[in-house]
């Protein structure tokens, strides 16, 4: 997993997120459209479907979820009706299935009943895979029992951890797991029933919504991987899922609420996440007040959309007659009519252009803005602005505040850098204006945001390497393969105070077991850090879950959130291992930045090694603002549209990091003028 942090810096420099599409009015949950395109948006032009109705054709490839699936084979049909001679194929093995397709270039379009993960992304950006993301609806994921167990009305999050989380294996009685749910805080009176299970399989963004949404924090809580019990019958085809339930009398299991909804002989389940049980209706779902809700969405090609009259008529046609009548037929929630409009607003600015006009040239885009950045006069601003967060794009804040504080000295900046994490909690309680990230926000702080009422506007502003660095002392290491870093400081290496330690493990994993027989000491960013998360899903992660194991570091090492003490670390141990960003450790005299093998052979970090992706270890940076706040702030939003002018051509290259390409900051700057 590239990370949350991905290769793709056209789909982060867009740098709009669900709660910023079509302005800071729109509801964050409701109104995503995020498009990776890297051209100008078109406006105001006719769409294919009106210009030669009846007269397309072509062939359209959609697959993906199977709980998309009925939306799109619906707006198939209806579409159709009027373009009868475009040939489209709809199928539903599953998320995770259809984004391997469609990052190979095999279909056009990617049903999704889950965001596209980093490691998917990464893949579409290495493949040249340009992609827009659009919302369609929001469903529920039910949880189910036959409809002859009456023993069974409602389930608390803590009863369906204790029945198909990763500490039930093996339970076959409803009454197996009350033991695990008392220690839990839960009521353990489940009943003396035989338990069967059936849901979908790891493939599935079902299967990936449950778990993130029901299991993962009470599975953090208690230090286990947040998994499902193995010992479960799982299948990516929902019917056979409820086939299942329908079969057994004491059984259980989970599905998107449309598929389970009129379903005869089960019964769905009441939840209580935490607020009281509550009944799964549209109602509720789209309120909110059901607690186990997901977006559904489409992911579009953009280059195939934009060499394809059929394909870009389909998708026109999707984001009018799809949200309204296609995802209402088919049993999901429809998104509000104001978050239908910004959708379409969304994907009509950002659909590439299927005509033959130039596009605009990119000194063009950049020049105004800039113009009319450098003729503000900004020194009769006043007020209070707050950043925190991320410690590594902190001094990027800190050059601009003080770029800005030199034509707006009257305005008093406070930047700081406990970590990204920490950056995101205080955002979402309210209590700064922007927050600094080395990763992409997190579904669970994002809903955080979502539940105070904050919507944000998401910008990219650079790009960082990761480096694992040694001292200056140490010369019997050059490069470290992934296997090599994960035997050193991987979830199976507590205890390993010796490099030569590793070796067996990482002769196993299929490295070279040849570190030096020295002390090792690690020094790394702690878990509120950016930095910590981009580590592990882009180094540890895939070979944790080759091996079974939960993807974390060893805990012993030493972590903190500031880079500087990381290095000060480092330097202090001549047979020394940790990592920071690039940036920090670039001009640090008394390390060495260590070259990385990600399976194609060894290479050095530098400044263009990162920008053009061949260091294996890298991420995007960026600042986070408050929609309300920079609206309600003169100041606030001068500094951000000063962020992007002097932010993204200056401070960041000043600082040490790689720049967007101009391409990138144009879409960036275009983008952000909707806050």
């Amino acid at each position: 997993m590239i990370n949350k942090r991905r290769i793709f810096a056209g789909a982060l420099a867009l740098g709009l997120t669900a709660a910023a599409c079509g302005g800071s009015d729109e509801p964050e949950a409701e109104s995503p459209a995020e498009s990776s395109e890297e051209t100008p948006a078109e406006s105001g032009e006719e769409s294919p479907a009106e210009e030669a109705a009846g007269e397309l054709s072509g062939d359209i490839n959609i697959s993906g979820s199977s709980t998309v699936e009925p939306v799109s084979v619906r707006v198939q049909e209806l579409f159709n009706d009027i373009e009868p001679n475009v040939n489209i194929t709809v199928d539903g093995p599953g998320t995770g299935d259809g984004f391997q397709l469609f990052c190979e270039g095999e279909t056009d379009i990617s049903d999704a009943s889950r965001a596209i993960k980093d490691e998917e992304a990464a893949a579409c950006a290495e493949a040249g895979i340009e992609f827009t993301e659009i919302q369609v609806g929001i469903d529920g994921l039910s949880v189910l029992t036959s409809a002859n167990n009456t023993a069974v009305e409602c389930l608390s999050y803590e009863q369906i951890y204790g029945l198909v989380g990763p500490e039930s294996s093996g339970f076959g009685n409803w009454s197996d797991a009350n033991a695990l749910i008392t220690e839990l805080g839960g009521e353990g009176n489940l009943p003396d029933a035989e338990l069967e299970i059936y849901g979908p399989g790891e493939e599935s963004g079902t299967f990936d919504s449950f778990i993130e949404i029901v299991l993962e924090d009470l599975a953090d809580e208690r230090g286990q991987e947040a998994i499902t019990r193995p010992d479960y019958n799982p299948s990516a085809d929902d019917n056979v899922i409820l086939s299942g339930v329908e079969s057994s009398d004491t059984s259980f299991g989970w599905v998107g609420y449309a598929f389970a909804e009129n379903a005869e002989n089960v019964t769905l389940l009441d939840v209580d996440g935490g607020d009281g049980c509550v009944t799964p209706t549209a109602e509720t779902i789209a309120s909110g007040e059901y607690p186990i809700s997901r977006p559904l969405f489409i992911y579009v090609n953009n280059a195939k959309a934009a060499e394809s009259p059929a394909l870009q008529a389909f998708v026109d046609f999707y984001v009018a007659d799809g949200l309204d009548t296609a995802v209402a037929e088919v049993g999901y929630v429809e998104l509000a009519d104001d978050a239908k409009a910004a959708v379409r607003a969304a994907w009509s600015g950002d659909a590439p252009a299927a005509t033959e006009e130039e596009p605009m040239e990119e000194d063009a885009m950049e020049e105004e803005p800039m113009e009319e950045e450098a003729a503000a006069d900004l020194s009769g601003l006043s007020g209070e602005i707050t950043i925190s967060g991320s410690s590594t794009v902190e001094p990027v804040s800190v050059r601009v505040q003080e770029l800005f504080n030199d034509q707006a000295p009257d305005v008093n900046i406070t930047v700081d850098g406990p970590g990204t994490g920490d950056g995101f909690q205080l955002f979402c309680e309210g209590e700064t204006d922007i927050s600094d990230a080395s990763r992409a926000i997190k579904d669970e702080e994002a809903a955080a945001c979502a539940e105070a009422g904050i919507e944000f506007t998401e910008i990219q502003v650079g790009i960082d390497g990761l480096s694992v660095l040694t001292s200056a002392n140490n010369t019997a290491v050059e490069c470290l393969s992934y296997e090599q870093i994960y035997g050193l400081v991987g979830p199976e290496s507590t205890g390993f105070g010796n490099w030569s330690d590793a070796n067996a493990l990482v002769t196993e994993l299929g490295g070279e077991g040849n570190l030096p027989d020295a002390e090792l000491e690690i020094y790394g960013p702690g878990e509120e850090s950016g930095t910590f998360d981009s580590f592990i899903e882009i180094v540890l992660e895939d070979l944790a879950d080759e091996r079974g194991q939960e993807a974390i570091t060893r805990p012993d090492y030493n972590p903190s959130a500031d880079d500087n003490v990381i290095l000060s670390g480092v330097e202090g141990s001549d047979t020394s291992f940790g990592w920071v960003g690039f940036a920090f450790a670039e001009n640090a005299e008394n390390v060495t930045l260590l070259d990385v093998d990600g399976g194609d052979g060894c290479v050095t970090p530098t400044a263009e090694t990162i920008a053009s992706g061949e260091y294996p270890i890298s991420r995007p940076l960026f600042i986070y603002v408050n929609n309300a706040k920079a609206a309600e702030s003169e100041a606030l939003q001068a500094f951000v549209d000063f962020y992007l002018a002097d932010g993204l051509d200056q401070a960041v290259a000043e600082v040490g990091y790689v720049e967007l390409s101009d391409s990138a900051k144009a879409e960036v700057r275009s983008g952000a003028e909707a806050i």
